[in-house]
């Protein structure tokens, strides 16, 4: 009997994890096939340096023509080399492209990115699903650029850039000469950039309600930054979407209540300080005030585990529905998060 008992329970448990499984996978599975996006990359990166120097002042006009509006913030924004109308941006621009260093780096992106055709099949699948959620939205047109290892994306109306030189792998030898942090190029590998691009795009498109600006909010919103995510590329690993690594998601999940019993404890959850907020939301070694082997944004993590709670326990509620949702107190009210 007590052999028939056990095996009814192990059974039981089975059933349990496969049924949440089942009701996880269920829940973001849509049908998109019918949904006419098909993004392509425009490669700014390979047309610029492409070009013979030269003849650049000739090639230029053609360059500018291709690229309309992205070639002008890339231009201004990116590269800092100001009004591509003016008299004189050729030779800027011929200087920028026979920089020694720049050239390595264009070598060494055409190594990592002989072509995008993976990225244009990730890309196509997850604005078919925006636009399933979202029909009234538009789609952006994706660009690819070198910037001098500045911005790793930029976005303006109706368009997505992707910096390719910041994605050319953790151990590329470019990150330790600029001397950018271990914690930061973690995350400067070509797995990143889909959802690295849609989490920013997502930024845009839903900003944050600052009315009440304290740290529980702040948490809820990244939250739903990143439960769009779940939505959108629902294949994606949850240490890609929030950029950890899977040992720093597994410290989350072994000290998700511990950590939220610190954040009452102290009475953080409410802090309107300024840098209290930034030490939790922005990028670290680590998290301030959690344990050194704690993961930087780890309260991010808590603020997406209490969307997924809020989603889950009112399964009526559409992401559209959350995403237009600025009222962060309502969400942690009705998810009852209790680690």
């Amino acid at each position: 009997r007590k052999m028939i008992k056990k095996r009814i329970v192990i059974t039981l448990i089975v059933l349990v994890v496969f049924l949440n499984a089942c009701s996880k996978k269920d829940k973001f599975d849509v049908d998109v096939s019918g949904i006419d996006v098909n993004i392509e990359l425009k490669r700014l990166d390979k047309d610029i340096f492409g070009m013979d120097p030269a003849v650049i002042d000739e090639q230029l006009p053609d360059l500018i023509e291709k690229y309309e509006q992205f070639f002008e913030l890339y231009s201004y924004k990116v590269i800092n080399l100001g009004n591509p109308y003016q008299k004189g941006f050729a030779d800027s621009l011929v200087g920028f492209v026979t920089n020694y260093t720049m050239n390595s780096v264009y070598e060494k992106v055409k190594r990592v990115f002989p072509d995008m055709s993976l990225y244009e099949e990730e890309f196509t699948y997850a604005f078919k699903r925006y636009k399933y959620y979202f029909p009234e939205k538009q789609i952006p047109a994706v660009y690819t650029y070198i910037g001098g290892f500045n911005q790793s994306i930029v976005i303006a109306d109706s368009i997505l850039g992707i910096g390719t030189d910041k994605y050319l792998g953790q151990d590329c030898e470019f990150y330790d000469r600029l001397g950018i942090a271990n914690y930061l190029q973690k995350n400067m590998n070509p797995e990143n950039i889909t959802s690295d691009a849609l989490r920013a795009w997502a930024l845009t498109e839903f900003v944050y309600n600052d009315k009440v600006d304290n740290l529980v909010n702040n948490m809820i919103y990244q939250g739903k930054i990143h439960y769009f995510l779940d939505a959108i590329v629902p294949q994606t690993p949850d240490s890609i979407k929030i950029g950890f690594t899977g040992d720093q998601v597994r410290w989350c999940i072994n000290n998700e209540k511990q950590m939220w019993n610190y954040l009452i404890e102290n009475k953080l959850l409410f802090s309107t300080d300024y840098m209290t907020i930034n030490k939790h939301i922005n990028p670290a070694p680590f998290t301030s005030g959690y344990p050194n082997d704690s993961p930087g944004r780890a309260s991010v993590w808590l603020g997406w585990q209490i969307v997924r709670k809020y989603m889950n326990r009112n399964p009526e509620i559409t992401i559209k529905q959350l995403m237009l949702d600025d009222d962060y107190q309502k969400i942690l009210a009705k998810s009852r998060y209790e680690p």
